[in-house]
């Protein structure tokens, strides 16, 4: 490590098993250099061998695979490295009847009387020569969450990605509902991403779990302002999900609960490894992944509404060179909701499909570039037969690069084009076909863009991220463009105070109805939606692994489409697209905490923040606006595998709709706060050596409180609830 890099506040790797047998057919003592990639489990995903004996270079590699170390840690948290690492071999003669030395953390090998035994030592394990972290630093205003931090919260159920709710300045429509409203931001303007691909649909059956099955998860980038250039297309925050690595081990995962059954499966390396100038060891494999409901068969019993969901992932990678590798990634879903017969909403039926071809090459030290290629199917329809269907077949063509251009310097440039066939099916005697027909025509558009952005180690302790990016928007004959420039930067005050900044502007196409795959308004004549975002923060490393944030923030969404916050009006109706609307919010977020993974860990948060919206020379609180969201979670590791939590959640009552007059939201009353606690209970027990199976039990909103979403105040005032919410978890789960 050099003392100005990047990476000089990171420990590096330590060994903890590194088994290694002298090969049968080799001669002679020899000492290899291997380069080694460490992921964030300690596991090694990839390695090869930069200096050394061919003879011993199979042996090693082979080896290395199963290797497992404490993993690199930034300021306390585990990251991905690249490292190199010496390792020696060395034969040793015994005469016949002796027993071969052992060497310790490693098996001796069976030998035969009149054979020469062998042993060998590593040299230089604790200490690597070099090491370069892995992946990108989180830009300043972002939060990382990995799945190790939030399998343990409570009222998540396991999954990463309903974690996103326990962030500060994140408040739902409805406590438990994936439909957010963060830092005032509409929930159409805000993007999820699956290793760069977007996401249509994030949650099954509105309440149900995510789309991508926790296995496959890795990280989740969170930006609740400006994000990096590279995401694109929504003026709003952006949630980047990234996959794991590939095991270099077969292994996987099963569950079963109430509601659903899922699992996971994995194998290891695809290609050959038993020749020294054979390199694809160093990666490749496959996994697959999905879930399947049978929610549906326990509703029936209760009523006749009805209730489907499944989703799949398919990963695979192979080598195909010492720089070079294709790979395949498919994902999609499928949700089934029909109300009981005498409800006037009649549900949905909805399906996405994705899949990513792409080839990856690496350009050197820290440089890469990917071309890939995404095909994607997105529909919606009504339950019913005569519903409307919209549709969506698209073709996406992109390109990406990362080139280390100096040891503080590091750009990131894409560019890439998309094609997007919608179409509709509507019935013209049906109520609402005036309203599809203009807001969902069958037609074609196409947006092209690219961006350029730095990574800039400016001075010891200061990072500045510059971008831009432009897009091109096309449809029905008009032409839309975005160009949004972004800057943020961190600032190292200390070994244990950390400032950031983050300002960008963001645009997007005009678009209201949030997370329903295929449904993209067909309105630029309007022009596009636009936002600029600012965040100041400070974060202090305190004392047993706990942490200390606070952060401001202004943000403003500009000729926003956003019916549900500025009339809480959920219809599909074409007159939303004469509500253009001024979108601001300014806020404070505090927030304490310690990782879950420890034996006692959990945090505290506080949001202070005020929304508005302005329609001409009107202004009004947004109808979900929550000047106080109060969110404090706790769990404990009780010993023998048993893991007890408690969440609660607090938010300031929604904005009184005053109907005298023209009706509007004022300040001078609100509806009562709402208050829920979410628990959890695991007991875990060992499977095997490396297995675990284990028994969950959880409850989000055990206290079976009902949120009032609406106060009606016109002669008297009347609260409007929902609820109560209460989804119960009791489950089986193991891996390997």
């Amino acid at each position: 490590m050099r003392p100005n890099d990047p990476s000089a506040d990171i420990d590096p790797p330590q060994a903890l098993s590194t088994p290694l047998a002298y090969p049968e057919t080799a001669t002679g003592a020899a000492t290899l250099l291997l380069e080694l990639t460490v992921d964030r489990h300690g596991h090694v995903v990839d390695a090869r061998v930069l200096d050394g004996d061919p003879q011993f270079q199979a042996a090693a590699l082979s080896a290395a695979q199963a290797w497992l170390f404490e993993p690199a840690r930034r300021r306390g948290e585990a990251v991905a490295a690249r490292i190199r690492y010496s390792v020696q071999f060395t034969p040793e003669v015994t005469e016949p009847g002796t027993k071969p030395a052992e060497v310790p953390g490693l098996a001796p090998k069976p030998l035969a009387a009149s054979t020469a035994a062998a042993t060998h030592t590593r040299t230089g394990p604790e200490v690597p020569i070099e090491i370069t972290v892995q992946g990108k630093r989180p830009p300043p205003g972002s939060v990382l969450l990995t799945r190790e931090e939030t399998r343990a919260l409570p009222g998540s159920f396991g999954d990463p990605l309903r974690a996103i709710e326990a962030q500060p300045g994140v408040v739902p429509i409805v406590s438990g509902l994936p439909a957010f409203f963060i830092r005032g931001a509409p929930p159409a303007n805000v993007g999820f991403f699956f290793d760069g691909i977007e996401l249509p649909l994030l949650y099954h059956a509105f309440f149900g779990p995510s789309v991508i099955h926790p296995g496959f998860i890795d990280t989740i980038e969170f930006y609740p302002g400006a994000s990096p250039a590279q995401y694109g297309r929504f003026a709003g925050p952006i949630v980047a999900v990234n996959s794991r690595p590939l095991r270099a081990q077969a292994g996987g995962e099963a569950n079963v609960r109430l509601i659903d059954a899922g699992g996971l499966v994995e194998s290891g390396p695809l290609a050959d490894c038993r020749g020294p100038a054979n390199i694809a060891c160093s990666g490749g494999g496959v996994r697959a992944a999905g879930r399947y409901s049978y929610a549906g068969a326990v509703l029936s019993l209760l009523s006749d509404a009805k209730l489907d969901y499944w989703d799949y992932q398919t990963q695979a990678s192979y080598p195909i060179g010492p720089k070079d590798q294709l790979g395949i990634l498919a994902f999609g879903g499928y949700d089934l909701f029909r109300a009981p017969q005498a409800s006037v909403n009649t549900g949905a039926a909805l399906t996405f499909h994705r899949i990513d071809v792409r080839w990856d090459r690496k350009l050197g030290a820290g440089s890469s570039l990917r071309l890939a290629l995404t095909g994607g199917y997105d529909r919606a329809a009504g339950s019913e037969a005569q519903s409307s269907v919209v549709t969506d077949r698209s073709l996406r063509l992109r390109s990406e690069l990362t080139e280390r251009l100096a040891a503080g310097a590091i750009l990131h440039a894409g560019l890439d084009a998309r094609l997007d066939r919608f179409g509709l099916e509507a019935d013209p005697r049906s109520l609402n076909f005036v309203d599809f027909s203009r807001l969902f025509p069958t037609r074609t558009d196409s947006t092209a863009g690219g961006y350029v952005s730095f990574q800039l180690q400016a001075a010891r302790g200061i990072r500045v991220s510059p971008g831009l990016r432009a897009d091109l928007y096309t449809s029905q004959g008009v032409s839309k463009v975005g160009l949004d420039p972004r800057v943020s930067a961190e600032f190292d005050v200390s070994r244990t105070v950390r400032l950031d900044q983050s300002i960008g502007i963001a645009h997007q196409r005009p678009n209201f109805a949030a997370q329903v795959p295929g449904a993209q308004v067909a309105d630029l004549s309007s022009g596009l939606q636009w936002a600029l975002l600012w965040s100041a923060g400070v974060r202090v490393r305190l004392p047993a692994e706990s942490t200390a944030t606070a952060t401001v923030f202004r943000s403003a969404y500009f000729h926003a489409l956003d019916p549900i916050g500025g009339a809480r009006d959920f219809a599909i109706d074409q007159t939303s697209l004469n509500r253009r609307a001024t979108v601001s919010a300014a806020g404070l977020e505090l927030r304490l905490e310690r990782p879950m993974r420890q034996r006692l860990g959990g945090f505290i948060s506080y949001t202070l923040s005020r929304t508005e919206e302005s329609t001409g020379s009107t202004k009004a609180p947004s109808g979900f606006d929550r000047p106080h969201v109060f969110q404090a979670a706790l769990s404990y590791d009780l010993g023998r595998g048993f893991v007890v939590g408690a969440r609660t959640v607090v938010y300031s009552g929604v904005p009184e709709l005053n109907l005298e007059g023209a009706p509007h939201f004022t300040s001078a009353r609100r509806g009562s706060p709402f208050f829920r606690l979410d628990l959890r209970a695991e007991k875990r027990f060992r499977l095997g050596q490396n297995g675990y199976w284990g028994i969950i039990a959880e409850i989000l909103n055990a206290t079976s409180t009902k949120e009032v979403v609406r106060l009606d105040c016109g002669e008297v005032c009347r609260e409007r609830s929902a609820g109560p919410v209460i989804l119960p978890s009791l489950g089986l789960q193991a891996g390997i």
